[in-house]
């Protein structure tokens, strides 16, 4: 046999040695006991603290939070997705707030075709001035429980109705014509129809709770509601704008433009028929309103995450901005000569 042949044999065996050898070498012991993968590798993996910890590690710290997330629309997004893996929380520092919710939010809703129609998406541009202007998705939705409460209620009543039951159930507390004669009490005249429907059915159901207004409510039927509704939103909003010597209506507007005029207008004249007008709002019920907010007295998901941030200062300013303001729609004003 010529030596050249000789030679690649021997070193096709010595190759083939050395690939053996190193295999054996290299190989882990526990390779492929279970398949092709390293068996210890299995408790090892087990063993390791998780990066994410689920809600239910968040809940205990953060039950209110947990309690709207659970109950509502977002329950399958888990806290992770939106404030980072909670591995060695709170021991190492706070979870991060997302700051820019546009970007955040959009990575779900935004309008794209190949998205399950299911999902609620946005174009952009189009979706209120508010986020085409540069407000952040947190103004309007409350992140935990993002839906906006308040479908649209269907207005339906009958004027005449609503006036003899207001003056039956309603007059001595709002007033002959829905203006009150108490500061501590909401001026009802102008008010939106939907909004009224919604507010009375719940404290109707029980869903919104108040010594004065839940026994009064329960003793009224749908139709009631659907009438009272209909006459207060017929009312023109007129009378005095009450104690305006509360707050800063100068620092409450600047208050307001950063926490209130995406739901209720710069004004205080709300843009959706199922958020109420606050403009020349009784301020002493607005104070108590705001606090019973930020108390957790009145439930509601978006105003308990926008008044917790708020000193008295801020309410009492808030209260007497909106008190100044012109209730009328500018389309309904009249014109001096």
């Amino acid at each position: 046999m010529p030596k050249h042949i000789i030679r690649l044999v021997v070193l096709i065996v010595v190759g083939a040695a050395a690939g053996l050898l190193a295999k054996w070498y290299f190989t882990a012991e526990s390779f492929y006991e279970y398949g092709h993968y390293r068996a210890n590798s299995v408790p090892e993996i087990a063993a390791q603290d998780p990066a994410y910890q689920t809600p239910r590690y968040c809940q205990p710290c953060h039950s209110e939070r947990h309690a709207q997330w659970s109950a509502n629309s977002h329950k399958t997004v888990i806290c992770e997705v939106c404030h980072g893996a909670a591995q060695g929380h709170p021991q190492r520092g706070k979870l991060p707030i997302p700051v820019d919710s546009v970007k955040l939010c959009t990575l779900c809703h935004e309008a794209m075709p190949g998205r399950p129609r299911a999902q609620p998406q946005i174009v952009l541009a189009e979706h209120n001035s508010q986020v085409s202007s540069g407000q952040q998705c947190t103004v309007c939705h409350n992140p935990h429980a993002p839906k906006l409460g308040g479908v649209v209620a269907k207005l339906a009543g009958d004027v005449a109705e609503g006036r003899k039951k207001h003056a039956a159930a309603c007059a001595s507390c709002h007033g002959d014509k829905g203006i009150s004669p108490n500061d501590t009490w909401p001026n009802l005249a102008g008010q939106r129809g939907a909004y009224l429907v919604r507010i009375l059915a719940a404290y109707k159901s029980g869903d919104q709770k108040d010594v004065m207004m839940s026994p009064v409510a329960q003793t009224l039927s749908d139709p009631d509601i659907q009438n009272l509704a209909a006459y207060y939103a017929s009312l023109a909003c007129e009378g005095a704008p009450g104690d305006l010597r509360l707050g800063d209506a100068e620092a409450g507007k600047t208050l307001a433009a950063n926490n209130c005029a995406g739901c209720h207008g710069p004004t205080g004249i709300s843009a959706n028929p199922a958020w109420p007008s606050i403009a020349r709002q009784k301020p002493v019920y607005l104070v108590n309103t705001l606090k019973a907010f930020r108390a957790g007295l009145r439930k509601d998901p978006m105003m308990a995450g926008i008044v917790r941030g708020l000193s008295d200062a801020d309410i009492a300013n808030l209260a007497a901005y909106f008190a100044r303001q012109n209730c009328q729609p500018i389309a309904e004003r009249k014109t001096k000569p």
